[in-house]
Order: C-alpha cells, then structure tokens, then sequence
C-alpha cells in the first residue's frame, strides 16, 4: 500500500490540475466558440457548446470598415514603445539607487515608495493639465510621453538587482569598468527574466489601457482596442448587440497578447535558469 501511495497521490494532483486548466480556459473557450455562433444560438436555452454551422462571417465582420484593425495597430506600436522607454528607464533608475551612492538617496527612494503607494487615478488631473499645456492633447506621442514611467517598474528591478551577487560588481569596478559597461555587460543579462518578465506586464497593461486614453484620445481613428470595442456595445456602434461579431471582436484582440505571451515565454523561462547561478 505504500508504493500505491505515491501514485495515487500523482493521479490526484494531475486530476486537480487538469481541472484548474478547464476552469482558467474555459471562458476562453467558450468565447472561440461563441464567435462562429448566430446570436440566436448563443442565448438558446440551454447552451450548447459548439454552433450547428460555424459563423465566419462574424469574423469578416469585424474588419469589413477597417477600422478594427487600426485600433490594433495603435494599441500594439503605442505599447511597444512605452515598453521599451519605461523598461529602459526604469532600470538605469533601478541601477543608480542599488549601486550608486549619493546624498540624498534615502530620501529619493521614500519619496519613490510614497508615490508609489499613490492610486494611480490620482494623477491623472495633473498629467491631463500638462498634456494640454503641451499641445499633446488628442495624440499617441501625449499618450506614450504620460506612461513613459513606472514606480512599480523600479521597485521591481531594485529588488531584482539587489540579488546579483556584489563580488561580481566588484570585480568588474577593480578591473576599470565603469558604470555604463557594468549595467549592459553584467546586470543586464543577469537580470534577463526580470526584463522579460517586465516587458510582458507593461505591454499587457498598455496594450488593454482605457481609462486613460478614453480621457486625452478624441479622434476615433486614434482609439486603441479597448476604446474600438467599447463602440461594439453602445446601440449606435457599427455592430450594435451582435454577440457574435462582438466575441469575434475580443478572440482577435487578444491575438497580439497570445503572440506576446508564447514568445516570452522561452525567453522567461531560459532567463530563470541561465541567471540561478549568479544570485546569492
């Protein structure tokens, strides 16, 4: 009974996983679905999982003005480049308050953890007011200039460059290099999976933004995809209560974040493996 034991143990834990993997994918299978279904289908009673005859046509739907596919655009080339300026950014910042000492650096990093505490809402009057002054209203460059910085950005990488091992640092700074060589040619790539890991997050949460470009973003051919989507359900929309064209809407807004998602996910899990050996 005892060398069952295990194996019974294996058999559950492999039941309960596969369960939690139905339930995390579960709606989105359901929406797939519910994308090739007419709308009378999706609220017959009771539901059936897969339509009688598959309704491309919500599919052609949705990009038969055109429009869909500049939300896509704008919300995918807006997210990279606030991805890459915030990534950079965020660790030269990170790097000068882990291993560059100054006056006054206790308290520049208080008053960076009493920002961050602040919700984020907060700020939005202000940046709106210099975003006005600037001309930047109603723009991209207003939008990627005002998310351009990440106080949780920094805190991350503070703590994920505070585990390289100072030897190493050390080591280098006796050799004659100096700070720039240091950051790109030892804590960058020791630090990979924390850029990769950081990169998905902010294209993730740039990418679905809408509460702060529905405030700047007036223009329609300037909507991003949660904005573009939004039109979906109001009555005068392009497609007004069109369940199915609506969740073909949402299965082709998430392919760019798929896409994103599988291609970091490599580079994750080899930045995890590659930097175990230089943490303390």
């Amino acid at each position: 009974m005892k060398k069952k034991d295990p194996i019974i143990s294996k058999i559950v834990l492999h039941i309960a996983l596969i369960f939690l993997c139905f339930v995390v994918a579960f709606p989105f299978l359901w929406m797939l679905t519910n994308s090739i279904k007419t709308k009378d289908e999706i609220w017959r009673m009771p539901p059936s999982m897969f339509p009688e005859i598959a309704q491309w046509n919500n599919y052609k739907e949705v990009f038969s003005d055109g429009m869909f596919l500049r939300y896509i655009w704008n919300s995918s080339y807006t997210a990279v480049i606030c991805t890459i300026i915030v990534l950079v950014n965020s660790a030269l910042f990170a790097y000068a308050l882990t291993y560059i000492h100054f006056k006054g650096k206790k308290v520049l990093f208080a008053l960076i953890m009493a920002t961050y505490i602040m919700p984020s809402a907060a700020t939005h009057i202000p940046s709106y007011m210099i975003l006005s002054k600037a001309g930047l209203m109603n723009t991209h460059a207003g939008y990627i200039i005002s998310c351009s910085a990440s106080i949780f950005n920094i805190f991350f990488f503070m703590t994920a460059f505070s585990r390289i091992n100072t030897s190493i640092i050390n080591a280098a700074k006796v050799d004659g290099a100096g700070h720039w060589q240091i950051f790109w040619r030892i804590v960058v790539p020791m630090s990979a999976s924390s850029f990769v890991t950081l990169g998905l997050l902010s294209f993730i949460g740039n990418y679905n933004n809408y509460l702060w470009p529905s405030l700047i973003l007036r223009d329609k051919e300037k909507y991003f995809v949660s904005m573009g989507l939004r039109s979906f359900f109001s009555s005068q929309g392009a497609y007004g209560m069109k369940w199915g064209t609506i969740m073909a809407a949402c299965c082709c807004i998430i392919i760019p974040l798929l896409l994103v998602f599988f291609f970091c996910e490599k580079w994750i899990i080899n930045g995890i493996t590659s930097d175990a050996a230089v943490k303390e």
